[in-house]
């Protein structure tokens, strides 16, 4: 009787073994930013020499670079119309508005047309900064389902000019994690977003 409640129990505990797995890593490298999470859920390859900052609430993604990192370069998404922010950022070159996106550059971001604003020379940010001589701005603005898509570069003209083919490159590169919240319309993301229906 005792042999045969052993060889039960043995059996039993034997079952009852998770069985064995192993791992076999093959290939290390560092972590980075990007392992840990999307900003606004955009995935970009920044140049080699841009440095990046952490972002704010209208700063989705942030870097400097140039000289002394006198050049920012913002990701970000806003609100209101295109042709009103696009002239805003005319506006702080004290540059006259244009009266239609005609007048404007034409690019493509994020696989759909986009358009280039650029300006150059006494640069007024606002909010109580003092204006900066000899400035020079690049930026792009893309519609989306739900606001605009916003990159800009700005700094000292000379360093802007450094850094322009790496901010085209940049852009090129530039994708979206997720497709729907770029390339839906408005409805179809207020109905996946469980708003609206019947």
């Amino acid at each position: 009787m005792r042999i045969v409640l052993i060889v039960t129990a043995a059996i039993l505990l034997t079952g009852c073994r998770k069985p064995e797995s192993s791992i076999h890593v093959t290939e290390t490298r560092r972590l980075t930013l990007h392992d840990k999470v999307y900003p606004g859920d955009y995935k970009d390859a920044p140049p080699i020499g841009w440095r990046r900052l952490p972002g704010t609430q209208f700063r989705l993604i942030n870097y400097v670079a140039g000289e002394n990192d006198s050049v920012e370069i913002v990701v970000g998404e806003t609100q209101g119309d295109l042709l009103a922010n696009a002239n805003r950022w005319l506006g702080q070159f004290g540059l006259s508005p244009v009266q239609s996106l005609e007048f404007l550059g034409g690019t493509e971001m994020l696989g759909k047309k986009a358009y280039l604003v650029e300006g150059d020379g006494t640069y007024s940010p606002g909010m109580g900064k003092l204006p900066r001589e000899d400035y020079a701005m690049i930026g792009v603005i893309r519609e989306s389902s739900l606001n605009l898509i916003t990159l800009k570069m700005i700094g000292p003209a000379q360093e802007v000019g450094k850094q322009r083919e790496a901010f085209y490159e940049y852009m090129r590169g530039f994708e979206a994690i997720y497709d729907h919240k770029i390339d839906s319309s408005i409805e179809e993301v207020k109905i996946e977003n469980g708003e609206g229906g019947e």
